[in-house]
Parts: C-alpha cells; structure tokens; sequence
C-alpha cells in the first residue's frame, strides 16, 4: 500500500507539473488588439463591472435602492463601487466570478491593496495600480502570467466600430488570432446584414453575403468562422426567421458552411443561449435553454468535410454531445462555456468528455471579454483538471498500465489545445 501512495503522489506531481506549465491555447475570447483601443476591456473597474456580477448584484440589491435602469446610467467606476460594497464587503465572495476577482487581484501581486479594499471599501489604491499601466505592456503581462500561447479572439464584420479598426489594418500581435463571427446571419437580422451589405457595394442577396465573408476572411485571415445559434435553432425546411428573407437552413448550409468549405475553415457554433430573458438586466439579462442537437447532427452528416467545432451551454446537453462527437471525425468539441464555467460542472463535464472522448477534445476555453479574467479563468480551471486527470492515470496505473511522464505532457498538451490545432490540421 505504501507503494500505491508513491505511485499516486508521484502521478499528482507529474500532472500538476505538466498542467502548471503547459502552453495553453484559448480557443474562444472576446478580447481584442491594444491597437482597437477602447473595444479591449481591462482594469479593475471592467472586471468587477462584468455581467458575471451584474447579475449577482439584483439578486441581493432592493430595487427600493437601486433599480437595473438607475445603475446603467451610472459610470464604470460608480457600479464597480456598488458590487464592491454588495458582494464583497456586505457579504463574503463565495461565487465564482467574485473569486475571480480575488484571483485577478492576487496574482498581479496586488494582495496588500486587496486587504485594504477589503477592510475600507474603497478601491482607490488598486485603481492607482492600474492607471499606472501601459496597455500593450499590461496585455503582455497576463498572456505571461495565464502561460498563454495565443488566444483566439471574435470579431464581427457587422460591427460598425469593430470594422473600422480592421479596415485601417492596425497591428495585430501574433498571440492573438482573429475569428469572423457571424451571429447577425443566423439571428435573421437582415436589416443590418443588407446594410452592411450594401454600404460594401455588394448585392444584396446570397451571392452577396458570401462575396461579403470571403472578403472579410481575406482581410481578417479568422482561424475559423463562428455563430452563437438564437434560441429554438432548427434546420427546418421554409423556416425563416424575423425579417429575413432566407430560411435558417439556407443562410448555414448554402452561406456558413459553404464559404468555410472553400476556404478550408472550420465553423466553430455556439449552441445553447437564451439571449434577453431578463432585458433589463442587458448582456447580465441572457439565460440558457437545453437546445435540439438534431441539427447538429444534419449538419455533421451532410458536410462530412467541413470541420465543426462545438460547444454547448446547457449542462442537459452535454452527454448528448459527447455521444455525438463519437459519431463524426469532423466534430471537435471544446470548453465549458459560461454558465457551465463553474468548478462543479466543469469537474463533471471533463470526467465524463475523459471517459467518452479520451484526448479528442479541447477541456477550457476563457471565453473572456475583460482581459484580467484570463487570469482567473485558466488559473480555477487548471486546478481542476489536474485533480480530474489525475485520478484518471491513477485509475489507469490500477488497471496495469502506468503512465510515463512523457504520455502525460503529451496529453496535457492535447487537451489544453493540441487537440484543437490537430483537428484543424488533419
């Protein structure tokens, strides 16, 4: 027995040591270039303003004191003050975007300033810390701090002021690749699409929309193409959503699936939100629903050479998807997306993905909008997968077959993004 406690705590060390240094790969963010300026969230004002905790603020505040309307129309500065005090000093911070925080803060070395804010309420201090930071210098910092390779970033042609700073071809640093997002097709906003459309010159039709991407790849160079899908998406027949003209099925299959095909992109979807459940809450307002795979599955069978990334925002949904990826090669599944970015699930999540998938997936992504996260969101994440890996090998060396430290960096690789940079490669 003494010798199984060696082997076991050896293993731990292993993985841990792999996991702490692995390069890792964030296949989906939300963040953006130091040159697009003020599109590129960071700060402690940004972090502790998030939507995370938007939500958790009315949950707790009265509306007597504080209605979603009053606290919108305040600034930055004003509702991080208010979350501060509400979730931070009213009560302990026990969720885990207000852990976050506390992560953020203490690995920037900002842990003395942390014990004042806590003991004052005011965040004066770290806000200096901050305000003395250089953007470009400060973005380098985290990618160093969260041992990032690169991160992949989404980027919306639809988007006027987005567009603008591609249009301008401002730099780009090389750890962060861009993806075209392309929501506004899938949505049926065809207002903004034809106006996009035709303030480009291009006609407004099919013809024109895929002219349309296929500029904007060539301008842009996405690692793949993606789509979060509206609520209640089917790929059924003659289904057209809102005012636009064309059926769900045509805009992905004849549009998406069409342009990533020739031009041997990947289409990365999203599947699984319910955006403005509460809309006066904004983006804290969005929910979740458990989504028909089915589609999925019409899409896999009928495109069986476009790769298709996946992740799903429903913990209802997740073993079905797991099945699913078993059943087609151009399937990739990656990450626990949001509400499912959560110890608890992200633990059951990656045990079950383990079990059904073995490497043949991507564990996390950040999907982060304020670039501080990434601080947090590897750091809990890392943690956890260490602890699930790890009584995987052990289970394994049980059964007759021990690990070597080489077969262990090597998955940890793949799971923290080899896996994801295979699937686009083969």
């Amino acid at each position: 027995r003494k010798r199984e406690n060696e082997n076991e705590t050896n293993i731990r060390s292993i993985v841990s040591e792999a996991i702490e240094n692995v390069q890792v790969i964030d296949v989906h963010t939300h963040l953006f270039p130091p040159s697009h300026g003020k599109l590129l969230l960071w700060g402690i004002d940004e972090s502790l303003s998030y939507h995370y905790l938007v939500a958790e603020l009315f949950m707790v505040i009265p509306s007597s004191i504080l209605t979603p309307q009053k606290f919108f129309e305040l600034s930055k500065e004003e509702q991080a003050n208010i979350i501060w005090k509400e979730l931070f000093c009213v009560r302990s911070p026990l969720s885990e975007a207000c852990r976050g925080i506390i992560t953020i803060l203490k690995k920037l070395g900002l842990q003395e300033e942390l014990n004042q804010a806590r003991k004052t309420g005011d965040l004066t201090n770290i806000r200096e810390w901050f305000s003395k930071q250089n953007v470009e210098s400060f973005t380098e910092k985290v990618f160093k701090l969260s041992n990032i390779k690169y991160a992949v970033m989404t980027n919306i042609p639809f988007d006027l002021e987005e567009s603008k700073h591609w249009k301008e071809n401002k730099p780009v640093p090389s750890y962060l690749k861009a993806a075209l997002r392309v929501d506004e097709l899938l949505k049926g906003n065809w207002l903004l699409v034809s106006k996009c459309l035709e303030n480009g010159g291009y006609e407004k039709n099919l013809d024109g929309c895929r002219q349309y991407l296929r500029d904007w790849i060539k301008l842009m160079n996405p690692i793949y193409l993606m789509a979060s899908t509206p609520a209640g998406f089917k790929l059924s027949e003659g289904e057209n959503l809102d005012s636009n003209p064309f059926s769900a099925r045509v805009l992905l299959e004849d549009v998406l699936a069409t342009v990533a095909s020739e031009n041997k992109l990947a289409l990365a979807l999203k599947i699984g939100a319910k955006r403005a459940v509460n809309p006066n809450l904004q983006l804290a307002g969005d929910g979740v629903e458990v989504s028909d795979l089915n589609m999925l599955i019409q899409l896999c069978t009928k495109f069986p050479d476009l790769k298709i990334l996946v992740t799903v925002l429903s913990r209802v949904n997740q073993h079905e998807l797991c099945v699913i990826g078993r059943k087609f090669p151009n399937l990739h599944i990656y990450g626990c997306w949001w509400f499912c970015n959560n110890p608890s699930i992200i633990e059951e999540v990656t045990k079950m993905r383990l079990e059904m998938l073995g490497s043949a997936f991507t564990c996390q992504h950040s999907d982060a909008r304020v670039l501080d996260q990434l601080l947090y969101k590897w750091e809990h994440s890392k943690k956890i997968v260490t602890e699930v890996l790890s009584t995987k090998y052990e289970e394994l060396a049980e059964s007759g077959w021990e690990a070597t430290k080489e077969e262990i960096c090597r998955d940890v690789d793949l799971l923290f993004g080899g896996s994801f940079e295979h699937f686009l490669n083969k």
